[in-house]
This record gives C-alpha cells, sequence and structure tokens, in this order.
C-alpha cells in the first residue's frame, strides 16, 4: 500500500513539473496580450475637437446694455410720468458726497419675458429712488423702489434686481423720481445753485426691448 502510494505520488509530480514547463497555447482563454499598442495622437490646440466641441458659440450673442440719465436721451413717444418723489430725509447733502447725480438700468439684451433688470444710480443720501416702466401706449406695467443710498449717496446696483415676468415682446420705456444732488466739479457741486436737493418726478432713463 505504501509502495502505491509513493508511486502516485511520483506519477501525479512528474505530470506537474511537465504541465508547468510547457508553454500555454497562443489561443489559450485568458491569456494576456503583452504587445504594445500606439497611443492616439494629442490633438493640435489650434485644431476644434471633432463633432462640434469647444465653446460653440459661448454668450449667445449677448450684449450688456446699461441705461441712464446721463445720456439725456429723449422717450421715443410722449408719456406724462407722474411718479412720486420719496420724501427726503435730510437737508443739503453734505459734501463728502462728491459724485454727480444720475440713475441707471442694466441688462443683458436679447431681453426675453423673465429676464433681469438691475437698477442704480447716485442720490442725495438716505433717500431712495421710484422706477416706474411703461409700455409705448403709456400703460404702466412694472414699478421699482430701490433701498436707500448710503452716506456716499450710492444706491448699490446688487440689491437692486427686478425681472420681466408678465411683460409680453415689445419696447418698454423707463422713468424715474429721485432727488437730484447736482454735477460736481473739481471746485464744487453746480446746476442746482448750491440749494440742495432738486426733485426729479419724471425724468426719462431709456427704453428696453423684450423679444
Amino acid at each position: 500500500m505504501k509502495l502505491l502510494r509513493t508511486a502516485l505520488a511520483s506519477l501525479c509530480l512528474a505530470s506537474l513539473l511537465t504541465a508547468c514547463g510547457e508553454p500555454p497555447p497562443e489561443d489559450a482563454p485568458g491569456s494576456l496580450d503583452t504587445s504594445v499598442q500606439e497611443l492616439p495622437p494629442l490633438p493640435d490646440p489650434g485644431e476644434e475637437e471633432p463633432g462640434g466641441g469647444g465653446c460653440g458659440g459661448c454668450g449667445g450673442g449677448s450684449t450688456p446694455v446699461t441705461i441712464s440719465t446721463v445720456q439725456n436721451t429723449t422717450p421715443p413717444v410722449y408719456i406724462n410720468a407722474n411718479i412720486p418723489l420719496y420724501p427726503l430725509a435730510y437737508g443739503r447733502p453734505r459734501d463728502w458726497c462728491r459724485q454727480s447725480s444720475y440713475v441707471s438700468m442694466s441688462y443683458t439684451s436679447p431681453l426675453s419675458p423673465g429676464g433681469s433688470l438691475t437698477f442704480s444710480g447716485v442720490v442725495a443720501p438716505s433717500t431712495k429712488v421710484n422706477f416706474y416702466i411703461y409700455d409705448t401706449l403709456g400703460n404702466l406695467v412694472k414699478t421699482h423702489q430701490t433701498h436707500h443710498s448710503h452716506d456716499n449717496c450710492v444706491i448699490a446696483h446688487e440689491q437692486e434686481v427686478t425681472h420681466t415676468y408678465g411683460l409680453s415682446a415689445g419696447t418698454y420705456l423707463v422713468y424715474a423720481s429721485y432727488w437730484f444732488i447736482g454735477i460736481y466739479l473739481n471746485d464744487g457741486w453746480y446746476m442746482n445753485g448750491g440749494q440742495g436737493p432738486l426733485g426729479y418726478t419724471n425724468d426719462y432713463v431709456g427704453s428696453f426691448v423684450i423679444q
């Protein structure tokens, strides 16, 4: 019995050594492909990627637009805009508000329904600006009252954003009421004669178009 086990063990060992010494066939399943394959060339930085990659028209042709009372534009149609003034909080503004007065509105053109309108300006300190938006038939369609101007007379645009939801395609005119503190020159105020702020109640700012 012992001799039989020894013979079987010797036979198994011989078979194992023989199998290990033989190279595996080339088409054996699970064999690894160790051949070197070339990588595709890197794209030329000046070339567009195939299939329309890249920016492909970033921005969509949009243009930032700012309309302002500084431009002294004329409204395309006459509208009697009677916009109430926000009450003047103090008397004559102090000299450290050394900026010329104006109000403005900014947006990105083309402007779609629901697009953003941003307001800003330089007016008497601690006062607000009332913006009124009319269609070309003279109908009031939207209003916006700003926050108080700061001690430096500035109404910051960051918190003065509204939208055009509910407005149909067409042209709209923007008017404003505010306390005008003059045009500043190097040697002092001009136009209001140093008599304190002037109340503007129907100052035309400009127009915008919703497409």
